[in-house]
């Protein structure tokens, strides 16, 4: 990972395809990640897809996020909101806080689900709690609306001022 940092691609491809012979989950799904992406070698989204596919299926929560993320962008494959819901439902089922997010936005679209604002909400909030920035700013906007829960504009200030203090600290 470092080696990424450092944008060292060629050397951080090579550590974790040796991580993933060994079966090192993380490297697979890192492997995949910029095979499908291209970065720091040729895209390569069959190769890219094979890699986050088997660390998926050894249940690594960001690989099945991943996985449902090329289902749901059409990265390489066919977009299919189904097998979409289907890996992210697995990798938010283990606390992986993006798939928490973009689990809720699609109870909320109703993409691969029925659409369900309750639902939504419920994950929307679970996640913000964690400091999803993007899940803190819908839990105030569905405060101040009122979708899937009650309408609370003192509790959709008090998420507001949660994404203020979170942006700050980014700065």
């Amino acid at each position: 990972k470092e080696l990424v940092d450092r944008k060292d691609y060629e050397k951080a491809l090579k550590a974790f395809e040796f991580g993933a012979k060994t079966g090192d989950l993380d490297a697979m799904t890192a492997a995949g990640i910029m095979y499908i992406a291209g970065v720091g070698v040729n895209q390569d989204d069959a190769k890219g897809f094979k890699y986050i596919q088997d660390a998926a299926n050894k249940s690594h929560p960001k690989a099945q996020y991943t996985l449902g993320a090329v289902y749901y962008l059409g990265a390489g494959v066919e977009v299919d909101f189904n097998l979409a819901f289907k890996w992210i439902s697995l990798s938010a089922a283990q606390g992986y806080l993006d798939a928490q997010h973009n689990l809720a936005e699609m109870y909320e679209t109703g993409k691969g689900v029925t659409q369900n604002y309750k639902k939504a909400y419920e994950y929307y909030i679970s996640s913000a709690r964690l400091n999803n920035l993007d899940s803190q700013i819908k839990v105030a906007e569905i405060y101040r609306k009122g979708i899937g829960t009650d309408k609370d504009l003192e509790k959709s200030e008090y998420w507001l001022k949660k994404v203020r203090e979170s942006k700050a600290k980014k700065q």
